[in-house]
């Protein structure tokens, strides 16, 4: 009977089922990883979640930061002081740290350095579908692509090893199929890295990018990406394998997810092919490219999103005068953009093969004989940025004005009825964006919102310069104490708040950082803290704070009615359900019209609550507009 206490710690030789975010967490025990960092987005959020849980058995210090740059710093700065480090994010976390994530290269990491990014083509819960693969490229940082959970693990290993040797950052390349995949992974043997604590101001040219000092820096970080262009064209994770048993007339080069959705096509048509599968994707094996591409004549770069190994191939195949083979990429294709565009899944490649090789698709997409409506995404039933919207709306609505968005669950505030946040840039963007409006609307009523993690995230400095600059604007704070949207990670304002969140004792532990406290100290005067659920005083709030000659916010505050409902559905005290009572009810549908809880439906022509989604938090009742409310609280009510 093994010891451990969770099957990631395991010994090899071992076998599990892993999830692929699990498979890095695996990965990071396997290389020794000492330091990791992250701040929660979809879809690397389950490695924190998964770190916070075993850290303390796994000796892997690990902490969420208060957004992607801070972490990069912390585990890059770990790195540089002799521990082996990780961090990870998503997609557009990437964007937030971009400043130092561009510098890394030119930092001497004695401990090794690996991030792990994840990407979202499709995309499955981002605002844009950006490839990174570029800012490899921008930053001189080598990248690879694991295709399978086992790859994330043997990647991430891969990586560390060799940022330890040549003392420097890697990339690994994740996507949501990669992450969120689940598949059999072989453990490798938990290595103990020699590790040499210690820093030194000076090392190889130092640490300070500056105009006199960066050529010797640049110099070293362009050196160690030629010690792995000879790497990647010396074979390291380059397969080259044939599908189908005819003679194979294309070449396909792919990568991740790509690439398994690749094989998968094939053998559905039944037809054949060879296949230069990449694992170090930048730099790129050009040598070993060009070798494929000249045995096959034919063939096709499948890479999701940009063109981004096309291009490179491309130059290459132009430098070394090479001529007579076909690559078939994206930019000169008829449907370039919807090529661009979306994942390659098994089913898309099957009809891309299928003009290929001209042959029937097998695959057939029949029409739904009637429509089948649309499904939004839609808030929690129970939630308080629900309340808040309605009260929004209603007074928006008075004094004709406008609102801007922000990067959390409330970014559902623009979708019907509510239309509330109409401008969305990015996280902490709402309040920079209210001040430009009011700006260009000076006589109009603007407002934004932000969210509890959002406004330690990235929302301060705005917020600064609204004080700072007198634009008369009104925030409001969605203060549900957690990092909701991610999967219930803990910001600096959760803290004692967390309401049986299943955290680390460390923050459960930690105090929070008071948002009112952080707001007056900037010299904000109107501060009013609301109960989200009460919306006459949330109206009242909002149009008293319109009332003041700066800039004015309210917090609504209630917590996050999933993690609270869980909570209390666990400890037995989740408040009974509601019902109408269709005796009273006259059927003027505010409550479906105006409000749009999920728990409330519609059943034939009148509305009915579904006892299984309702948490009993009554807002709906505020909806209704009859003096006798038809709306009430079940007497006895059994939850299961």
């Amino acid at each position: 009977m093994s010891s451990k206490t969770h099957p990631l710690l395991e010994e090899a030789p071992y076998k599990e089922i892993l999830l692929g975010n699990d498979a890095y967490v695996r990965g990071m025990i396997e290389a020794g990883v000492k330091i990791a960092a992250a701040y929660p987005g979809s879809p690397t959020s389950e490695i924190g979640v998964r770190l916070g849980q075993i850290s303390e058995e796994s000796g892997i210090y690990f902490e969420f930061s208060t957004n992607e740059k801070v972490a990069t710093e912390v585990s890059a700065s770990a790195a540089i002081g002799g521990a082996p480090a990780t961090c990870f994010m998503k997609s557009v976390g990437l964007n937030v740290t971009a400043d130092s994530f561009v510098q890394l290269s030119m930092f001497t990491m004695p401990g090794g350095l690996v991030v792990i990014l994840g990407d979202d083509p499709g995309p499955h819960s981002s605002q844009n579908e950006q490839d990174n693969r570029h800012y490899s490229k921008i930053g001189h940082i080598p990248m690879l692509e694991p295709a399978n959970a086992q790859e994330a693990k043997d990647y991430f290993v891969f990586a560390m090893e060799y940022a330890q040797k040549w003392k420097m950052p890697v990339v690994v390349r994740s996507t949501t199929r990669i992450c969120h995949q689940t598949g059999l992974v072989e453990y490798g043997p938990i290595k103990k890295p020699i590790i040499e604590r210690g820093y030194d101001p000076k090392r190889e040219g130092g640490y300070v990018p500056l105009p006199s000092t960066i050529r010797p820096l640049k110099e070293k970080s362009l050196a160690n990406l030629k010690k792995w262009e000879e790497l990647a064209n010396s074979g390291a994770l380059l397969t080259e394998e044939k599908v189908g048993k005819e003679e194979a007339k294309l070449g396909i080069i792919t990568s991740g997810h790509a690439y398994a959705a690749t094989k998968a096509a094939l053998r559905k048509l039944g037809v054949s092919a060879n296949i230069l599968k990449l694992g170090i994707i930048y730099p790129l094996p050009l040598k070993k490219i060009v070798e494929f591409i000249k045995k096959n004549k034919t063939v096709k770069i499948l890479e999701e999103l940009d063109p981004f190994i096309e291009e490179l191939v491309k130059v290459e195949l132009y430098e070394e005068g090479i001529s007579g083979v076909k690559l078939i990429g994206k930019n000169k294709e008829e449907d370039y953009v919807d090529l661009m565009n979306s994942e390659y899944d098994t089913a898309r490649l099957v009809g891309m093969f299928a003009k290929l090789f001209d042959v029937p698709n097998p695959i057939k997409i029949t029409k739904p004989q009637i429509d089948v409506p649309r499904r939004s995404p839609v808030l929690c039933p129970g939630c308080g940025h629900r309340t808040s919207f309605h009260a929004a709306k209603i007074v928006m609505d008075k004094l004709k004005g406008h609102s801007m968005a922000d990067i959390g669950c409330y970014s559902l505030g623009y979708l019907d009825p509510h239309n509330q946040g109409t401008l969305l840039y990015s996280m902490g963007s709402g309040v920079p964006s209210a001040s430009g409006m009011k700006l260009a609307l000076p006589e109009t009523a603007i407002m934004s919102f932000v969210g509890d993690s959002t406004f330690f995230h990235a929302a301060m400095p705005g917020i600064v310069n609204a004080v700072f600059n007198k634009h008369k604007v009104v925030l409001m704070v969605m203060d549900n104490g957690i990092t909701a949207m991610t999967g219930h990670q803990p910001n600096p304002n959760t803290g004692k708040k967390s309401l049986g969140a299943r955290l680390p004792a460390k923050y459960k532990d930690t105090e929070t950082i008071s948002i009112d406290d952080t707001l007056k100290a900037w010299g904000v005067k109107f501060v009013r803290r609301v109960p989200a659920y009460n919306v006459a005083a949330l109206v009242e709030a909002l149009e008293e704070a319109f009332t003041q000659d700066e800039f004015a916010v309210v917090i609504q505050e209630e917590p996050c009615a999933l993690m609270r409902s869980k909570a209390e559905l666990r400890a037995g005290t989740l408040a009974n359900p509601y019902q109408i009572d269709h005796d009273i009810c006259r059927n003027i549908q505010a409550c479906l019209a105006d409000f749009a809880c999920p728990a409330i439906e519609k059943k034939g022509e009148k509305p009915q609550i579904n006892t299984d989604l309702c948490i009993g938090c009554g807002c709906c009742v505020q909806t209704c507009p009859l003096k006798v409310k038809p709306i009430k609280q079940m007497e006895e009510f059994t939850r299961i």
